[in-house]
């Protein structure tokens, strides 16, 4: 019994630290938009290169 309760504590860890590590890469997509979007805002990109960096970001996002 003493071994089953360390590894659920262990597998809940680990569940625990997966879901903070992925939190972190929605921030970090999230925020990269934005500074796609506040790029082209301020005219440093033109629009279909604007597409093309968001269309990789946005594929970036879903693939992890």
């Amino acid at each position: 019994m003493r071994k089953f309760t360390v590894l659920l504590a262990l597998v809940i860890a680990l569940g625990q630290w997966g879901c903070q590590f992925h939190a972190g890469d929605d921030f970090k997509s999230y925020y990269q938009m934005n500074q796609l979007d506040d790029v082209y805002r301020e005219q440093r990109i033109t629009r279909p290169d604007y597409e093309l960096r968001k269309g990789a970001a946005e594929i970036a996002f879903i693939l992890y």
